[in-house]
């Protein structure tokens, strides 16, 4: 099992030093992974709901801002920690394809892949904030299809044999284009996100991996015999299915991190505070784990 951390490009310490020589540091210590979250707009006030906790929870005014700000831009920020790491995998946790033009999409991460020799992660989502959408100028309307067929185009793009790659869908028609440069990893790995009954099910469908929300153990074993069913009935082998996961632990011992491994979980993402924090983890508990 691998340990990832998130990557710091948004909230009160977000600078491109902090970001750099957090990114160094967690390169060079040898954790599996760096996550960055994804939003484009952080709206002052919003009517949507939260998700991801048990029950759906209202959002105050001006809190997206509260915790985000600044908000580095996250594809943008991708192809900096490329550029300052040598081997660490680097990922999402997750973008919103929902808010993202899909031919842009497929450029930008084949050109991140390209400049970090094949170590991206793609985990996506439908989102859940539907005035972001809004002030993006993207439709919010059966965003699941929408999702769908913008993973078809992804991989189409990245991997379609010839000179030239085109694509006919419901909700995109490109006609023939050069796809260079195309990424190292064919295709790019997408990590479905999300725990909700749709979420799961676009995992089994269409997923390389599934990413969880920050779960306890036993919540999460609840969730991985859901996606297991769920992959039978899709015809797929559960055992090929990788999966991701937060710790809920403020700072996990070793036995903390076995019980996601016992799970059979694939890389587990700590929430590591400080510069001192990602060392000292690094120093104590990755040896172990090894």
């Amino acid at each position: 099992m691998q340990v990832g951390v998130q990557l710091p490009h948004t909230g009160a310490k977000a600078t491109p030093e902090f970001i750099r020589d957090w990114c160094m540091l967690a390169d060079e210590a040898g954790y599996g992974s760096i996550w960055g979250v994804d939003h484009m707009v952080m709206p002052q006030h919003t009517d949507s709901k939260y998700i991801l906790p048990r029950k759906p929870a209202a959002i105050g005014e001006d809190a997206i801002s509260a915790q985000l700000s600044p908000n580095f831009e996250l594809m943008t920020t991708l192809a900096y920690v490329a550029a300052v790491t040598k081997r660490i995998r680097i990922g999402t946790a997750v973008a919103v394809l929902t808010i993202r033009n899909a031919v842009l999409n497929a450029r930008q991460l084949a050109t991140v892949d390209r400049y970090s020799d094949g170590r991206l992660l793609y985990g996506v989502g439908v989102g859940w904030l539907k005035e972001e959408a809004d002030a993006m100028n993207m439709p919010w309307d059966r965003r699941g299809a929408r999702a769908d067929e913008h993973i078809a185009l992804l991989r189409a793009l990245w991997t379609a044999p010839g000179q030239h790659v085109e694509f006919h869908g419901e909700f995109w028609d490109i006609p023939p284009m050069d796809p260079e440069p195309r990424p190292v990893q064919q295709p790019i790995p997408i990590l479905i996100g999300g725990h909700t009954e749709p979420a799961i099910e676009r995992a089994a469908r269409l997923g390389d991996g599934w990413i969880a929300a920050g779960m306890s153990p036993d919540r999460l074993a609840e969730h991985l015999e859901l996606l297991r069913q769920a992959m039978v009935r899709h015809g797929r082998d559960p055992e090929t299915m990788t999966v991701y996961v937060s710790s809920t632990a403020p700072e996990p011992t070793i036995d903390d991190l076995k019980q996601y491994a016992d799970l059979g979980v694939h890389d587990v993402k700590i929430n590591a505070r400080s510069l001192d924090d990602l060392k000292r983890f690094a120093d104590e508990i990755l040896p172990k784990l090894a």
